[in-house]
């Protein structure tokens, strides 16, 4: 019990982590040519680029409210450095993820800080994720049942076959089992939509638009906010 209300607390940054590492390999529509049809073929396109830039929207469905949370605004993925994720609407939040730091500043509040040795917990589920991004299948089985929908090629001449694959992720023990119940993968060659369901009855969905690879390099502005 303790450790499931630890892990309900770690959420957002579940979240975050689940972002930097599933929008690892993000390309765009114009870059995506070929139908996925394995997982080592997903696992390919999601290693392909080392930035990533567009926009979020999450739409976060909690039991104790009526209408679901929406929040908007953009983000940037480093390969080397880590994510930012800039919220602009209902407010702005600027968070900033790194390997073993996270950075959370809201409006003109100064930032908090903290690292993976303050709370190892949260990290896990973030360093859980790191598997899919170094291609580690074998380690993400261990933590998860992987159920893989492959996308199809579309027959020009008929109206046929699927060009979207899923990948859904059901957790096999503790403590991703404590809080989720599955986290869904959707896409065409690159990742559109995350949804996780947790165990408490509450659902998270990030969709992903506006993706871009360039500037290949990090701004000075960029690359400072990741020196925590």
């Amino acid at each position: 019990m303790n450790l499931f209300k630890r892990s309900r607390k770690n959420i957002n940054i579940v979240l975050l982590g689940l972002t930097a590492i599933m929008t690892s390999g993000l390309v765009s529509a114009e870059e995506s040519t070929a139908a996925v049809g394995s997982i080592s073929e997903l696992q390919t396109v999601l290693s392909e680029n080392s930035i990533v830039r567009g926009e979020f929207t999450q739409t976060r469905n909690m039991e104790m409210f009526a209408q679901p949370l929406t929040s908007q605004g953009t983000f940037l993925l480093d390969k080397s450095n880590g994510l930012l994720w800039t919220q602009t609407t209902p407010f702005p939040v600027n968070l900033v993820l790194t390997d073993n730091k996270l950075s959370q500043k809201f409006a003109d509040q100064p930032a908090k800080i903290i690292t993976d040795k303050e709370n190892p917990m949260a990290f896990y589920f973030s360093h859980i994720f790191l598997s899919v991004f170094h291609g580690d299948t074998q380690k993400l089985q261990e933590q998860f049942s992987l159920s893989f929908e492959p996308a199809t090629i579309q027959s020009p001449d008929e109206n046929t076959g699927n060009n979207s694959w899923t990948l859904i992720l059901t957790p096999k023990s503790a403590p991703m089992n404590a809080v989720f119940e599955s986290i869904t993968l959707q896409g065409n060659g690159d990742i559109e939509r995350i949804e996780l369901k947790e165990i408490r009855g509450d659902s998270t969905v990030i969709e992903f638009s506006q993706l871009s690879h360039q500037p290949e390099v990090l701004s000075d502005a960029e690359a400072q906010q990741f020196q925590l």
